[in-house]
């Protein structure tokens, strides 16, 4: 809203926000009008208005120069504070009033100065070429009657009094002070005045003397006519004379006699009316500029008032708009945040429930009716919640349809107000919607102390809920721990990988009978260079679900083999088994990775490796994925299935799959004991895999009870803590008999 007024007014901000364009447009300018004024090259004669251009110029220089806008001035806009980039306007309407009436004031001020030099310049002007005009008029007659006189003077006698007085009286009429004198070309003078006194006329002859080069250009002969001009308005001062601060129009004209070396100059003066009239003129002028900047004042303050009055409605409804959210009308995250860093509000010595509620059931309402329709629903609820609950309870909206409530501790009626109509199937006309919440609790701030922490916490929480298919939970440190914890592994990921601080432990499988080694797990352990040894329940999730999974499959597959090469270097030959998902199966990056590995080695000994797939993965496409199975095991790589019969459906489907070892899921091993019925499902998949050809293995044995029930039934390999844990290769090699290090 504000720079959309900004660029309305043309205005510009401080030099680290203003316009380039606009900077660089005002110096230009400024610059071109010094250039044309009396500071440049002068092309403006010197007058008012050139030194205006050069002192405008000059000020829209050091305005582009020190960032300083001179209309941004006059509006009075600085007021603004530096946050209106945040859509967080505050005016100042004094200071705006301030700014305005200054910047109005100066303005019109120059303006009034401007037109009254103006003014008074045009009036003098005038004034004077009228004064000059009249006593030309009268000069022509008594110019010709002196020379008509001089002429008639024969023979000529220089030294012949002429008779001025009567001129004088012939001509001029009135009380105003008036005189003629007469220089004669031997530097005597005759001199004859009305109304003036006789201490005037050596002042005027002294001064007429001095200023003889000032007239002798202006001869009347060429100007004999009363309709011709007498002079040009830019030399009128050429024709007055100041005596005791008096001036005096002055027509002169100079006569030659012909075939006589004597020349005569005549003068004639008359005292000057323009000072008082002129006087008259400026009061007048002054009194109404006065009013005009009086005016101009009270428009400023109008105007001032009017732009408040504006920015501030605006303002309001902007600040509204950005602090409600758009569907509901709550409050949105924004306005929590200022809440929260309000001191006033949230008391920083009180206790505060938060309780906030994710809609599980906002998809499916969007799936089967329109974004109108869930927009009503929630702006519905909004409304009643708004109406029913107590005013000191905040509500609020966040991004994702989460609504949520602030509640003092002790007004926890507030709270379950709130939880009732939230959990209430929501009517529409005739429709009925259940918007199934997920509700989290949190107390402020014994909980978490700052607003950041709160909204992250709320979307932790509510992810946990989710994701164990919990309709509430309250706070738990642990699980926002290892959520920040698991944000940090996911951007750890790619590094680890890359510096290799991934590692494969391997964990033996043992031939209860024989008490041998017959294979092994490679597992994948993460040596985090802060929390050292992770295991894959803290990432596998990670990796599965980020851009990674198939560099660290492909990871997985170079170390695996790297790994059988060195066993095999050391003269043993080891079935390993590795674990791949079933997206894996399916990504070209990693069939590429399988194909070149096995091209290295011979068939005979790369077929001792082994996929693991869990059973869960396997039922992803029956179809498609036993071919891509096939296309696997083309490569020489056996499958094995693990996990089985955590899925019942397996039994249905293993058999097309080409399967060649199945491993029993801990969870049966842990139910052993004597009862014939923790036996049979461990039968049921001994002859499932009797019938099929299968391989067994039983995974998870840590007691020996468990391992002679196992052996009991026919289950003779096994792996698990009983026998030995996963552990480094060097380790591992150590059980191996006669076996040597690398």
């Amino acid at each position: 809203m504000m720079k959309t007024l900004r660029r309305v007014l043309g205005l510009c901000n401080t030099p680290t926000n203003m316009n380039t364009l606009d900077r660089s447009v005002r110096i230009t300018l400024g610059l071109l009008l010094i250039a044309i004024s009396p500071v440049g090259f002068g092309l403006l004669d010197s007058g008012i208005i050139s030194w205006f251009f050069a002192l405008f110029g000059l000020a829209n220089v050091i305005s582009a120069v020190m960032g300083w806008c001179f209309m941004y001035s006059l509006v009075g806009l600085s007021s603004l504070s530096s946050q209106d980039d945040h859509d967080n306007i505050e005016l100042d309407f004094p200071t705006l009033r301030k700014k305005a009436i200054l910047g109005f004031g100066i303005v019109s001020v120059l303006i009034s100065a401007f037109f009254i030099s103006e003014g008074y310049q045009s009036s003098k002007e005038t004034i004077q070429a009228m004064e000059l005009n009249q006593l030309h008029t009268k000069a022509v007659s008594v110019f010709d009657a002196i020379e008509g006189s001089l002429l008639n003077n024969s023979p000529f006698t220089p030294d012949r009094p002429l008779n001025t007085s009567r001129l004088l009286d012939q001509y001029f009429l009135g009380d105003a002070p008036v005189f003629i004198a007469l220089a004669r070309s031997d530097e005597t003078w005759q001199f004859a005045s009305n109304n003036m006194s006789d201490d005037l006329k050596p002042l005027i002859i002294d001064s007429l003397s001095h200023d003889n080069d000032q007239f002798h250009s202006h001869i009347l002969s060429t100007q004999r006519h009363e309709h011709e001009s007498l002079h040009a308005l830019n030399n009128l001062e050429n024709y007055y004379v100041t005596v005791d601060d008096q001036a005096y129009a002055i027509i002169h004209h100079e006569v030659a006699l012909a075939q006589t070396p004597h020349h005569f100059n005549i003068y004639i003066g008359e005292l000057s009316h323009t000072a008082p009239v002129l006087n008259r003129i400026l009061t007048r002028m002054v009194i109404s500029s006065t009013v005009v900047v009086w005016i101009a004042l009270w428009g400023a303050i109008a105007v001032a008032f009017f732009i408040w009055r504006y920015i501030e409605g605006s303002n309001r409804r902007a600040i509204h708009a950005a602090n409600t959210d758009s569907q509901t009308g709550l409050l949105n995250e924004r306005a929590l945040r200022d809440i929260f860093t309000n001191k006033e509000q949230i008391k920083p010595n009180k206790e505060y429930i938060v309780y906030a509620a994710k809609f599980r059931n906002l998809s499916q309402i969007l799936a089967n009716n329109s974004a109108l329709i869930l927009s009503q629903v929630l702006n519905q609820l909004a409304t009643r919640l708004q109406q029913e609950i107590r005013p000191d309870c905040i509500l609020g909206c966040l991004n994702n349809n989460t609504f949520i409530i602030i509640s003092p501790a002790e007004n926890r009626a507030c709270v379950e107000r709130f939880k009732a109509l939230i959990n209430e199937t929501q009517q529409l006309e005739s429709f009925q919607f259940s918007l199934d919440p997920t509700e989290v609790e949190l107390h402020y701030p014994t909980d978490v102390n700052d607003f950041e922490s709160l909204m992250s916490s709320i979307s932790t929480l509510i992810f946990f809920a989710n994701q164990q298919r919990l309709p509430y939970l309250r706070y738990q440190h642990h699980l926002i721990q290892n959520s920040k914890k698991t944000s940090q592994y996911s951007a750890e990921l790619k590094t680890a990988i890359e510096t290799e601080q991934f590692e494969l432990y391997l964990q033996p499988k043992f031939d209860m009978i024989s008490g041998h080694i017959v294979g092994a797990e490679a597992l994948i352990r993460w040596n985090h260079p802060q929390d050292g040894l992770l295991t894959p329940y803290h990432f596998l999730d990670l990796v599965e679900q980020s851009n990674m999974r198939s560099a660290f499959a492909i990871f997985v597959i170079n170390k695996v083999f790297a790994l059988d090469v060195a066993l095999r270097n050391i003269g043993h030959s080891l079935p390993l088994s590795f674990n791949l998902n079933g997206y894996d199966v399916f990504d070209p990056d990693v069939i590429t990775a399988l194909q070149q590995a096995s091209a290295q080695q011979p068939y005979e000994e790369h077929a001792l490796l082994e996929i693991e797939l869990t059973e869960s993965e396997t039922a992803l496409d029956i179809k498609h994925i036993a071919a891509q199975l096939d296309h696997i095991t083309s490569f020489g790589f056996n499958i094995a299935l693990d996990d089985f019969g955590t899925g019942m459906s397996s039994f249905s489907y293993s058999h097309t799959l080409p399967i060649r070892t199945i491993k029993i899921d801990r969870s049966f091993i842990m139910n052993l004991d004597d009862s014939n019925a923790s036996h049979i499902p461990i039968k049921a998949i001994l002859f499932l895999a009797k019938n099929y050809g299968y391989q067994v293995v039983a995974e998870g044995v840590e007691t020996q009870q468990q391992a002679d029930i196992l052996m009991e039934l026919g289950c003779t390999v096994c792996q698990g803590y009983h026998y030995a844990k996963p552990m480094p290769y060097q380790d591992f090699i150590g059980l191996l008999p006669h076996s040597s290090s690398v």
